[in-house]
């Protein structure tokens, strides 16, 4: 599963299995010995504190803020329950906790991504410490109001939800969630959902009780989902192209070093490509690659697909010859030449633009083609290496007999390039 959209898939996945394996592994935790147990609801912080300083290496401020919201948020609540028994004040604190943590997730989920040491940083951390004067003026001059609201919960829900969070913590929880979510959608990325996963372990940890220490593990797990956030978008940045979803070329270089025995390389390009970016701007170019990127990666017959770079694909196909890949090749190379792809009508800019932008017409249809070169191990070429630059040789030899076709660089009985001419 490559690409931005099997990680949104693959994204899913891990904080759900994460937070069950948290979940079902609690009677376990609670049968260990005494001793071990006393030491658990410590765990979190040298994870929290591991989790924001990896946040300042990767440079992203936003997992360094959530983690310090959490890492208040949980020394309040483990201050409280740490006492032989819980007052009723601060039954409020950790609800009102239970209320604040959520939100400030989203809100700092929101904010785009700057230095740590910035304005912007700055003003987050001072509007979380303004929260913790704020609700403890609150708490010594309006306790009654306060614990109403933040310990709401209707008596028709009472049995429902249990004892340890309102209703409250439930809207705030479920809203912020679900504006991550949104946010996640809307801006078509995958690093976020570690934040509403990590959203979803923090609320298991307030339904539990709290009661067992092995409950602080939904906080180290909430912790490490962000911690596998951080390394799986530091992976997408290093391996997939951002434009196409696909693999880049640093993932085709480690691919290829791991090539053994027989395998072919097929090399594509779009033909006419700076045509299309002269002609109609380099957004109908984007398009034009989105949807080139989208068909080669469903190539089939278990090729590998990569953007080598600018216009120019690779395909991969361990285990087969170039004869063995020539039919996905050719039923690849046919798709492309039959998909319609509509360029819609454009707005018009408020102001009058400097220079001339490149002419668009509306609702206009684009015939988009591609040339393959391919070659393969059994072709007497000793490294990959040589292998894609004979694959290149006869990307350009597609090109020189006109295009929409595929030429392979072996000189055996089957001729290829005349099966697969586009124009014939």
């Amino acid at each position: 599963m490559s690409g931005t959209k099997g990680n949104k898939l693959f994204l899913t996945f891990v904080p759900v299995a994460g937070i069950a394996a948290t979940y079902f592994s609690m009677p376990l935790l609670s049968g260990i010995h005494a001793d071990i147990q006393e030491k658990l609801p410590y765990i979190p912080y040298l994870v929290i504190f591991s989790v924001m300083t990896m946040g300042g290496f990767f440079n992203k401020h936003r997992v360094t803020l959530i983690s310090a919201a959490l890492g208040i948020a949980y020394l309040i609540v483990h201050s409280i329950i740490s006492e032989p028994e819980i007052s009723e004040s601060g039954k409020t604190i950790i609800a009102l906790v239970s209320i604040l943590l959520p939100l400030n997730i989203v809100f700092i989920t929101s904010l785009k991504e700057q230095q740590l040491l910035s304005i912007q940083s700055f003003m987050t951390i001072s509007i979380m410490l303004l929260q913790l004067l704020l609700s403890y003026w609150a708490i010594q001059n309006y306790p009654q109001i306060l614990a109403s609201a933040a310990l709401f919960t209707p008596e028709t829900l009472s049995k429902i939800l249990p004892e340890s969070i309102s209703l409250s913590t439930v809207i705030a929880f479920s809203l912020s969630f679900l504006i991550i979510v949104i946010y996640v959608a809307k801006n078509t990325t995958v690093f976020e959902f570690s934040f509403a996963g990590a959203l979803v372990s923090i609320l298991f940890y307030f339904q539990s009780g709290m009661h067992s220490p092995a409950d602080a593990m939904f906080i180290v797990t909430a912790s490490l989902i962000m911690a596998w956030g951080l390394v799986h978008n530091s992976y997408l940045i290093a391996y997939i192209d951002e434009l196409t979803e696909l693999p880049g070329r640093r993932a085709m270089n480690e691919e290829t070093s791991r090539l053994r025995g027989l395998y072919s390389i097929a090399m594509l390009d779009i033909d006419h490509f700076k045509k299309f970016n002269d002609t109609y701007g380099h957004e109908v170019g984007d398009q034009v690659l989105r949807m080139v990127a989208s068909k080669i990666g469903n190539v089939g017959g278990g090729g590998k697909s990569f953007r080598y770079g600018g216009e120019e694909f690779a395909i991969i196909f361990s285990g087969k010859d170039s004869k063995a890949s020539f039919p996905y090749l050719s039923n690849l190379r046919e798709t492309i030449d039959h998909t319609k792809l509509i360029l819609r009508n454009q707005d018009r800019p408020s102001q009058k633009p400097d220079k001339t932008p490149p002419r668009k017409i509306p609702w206009q249809e684009v015939h988009v083609t591609i040339s393959i070169g391919v070659a393969d191990s059994g072709d007497e070429l000793n490294t990959t290496d040589e292998i894609l630059k004979a694959a290149d040789d006869a990307l350009y030899r597609s090109k020189e007999k006109g295009r929409n076709r595929i030429s392979q660089y072996s000189t055996r009985d089957y001729a290829p390039d005349l099966a697969s001419d586009g124009n014939e």
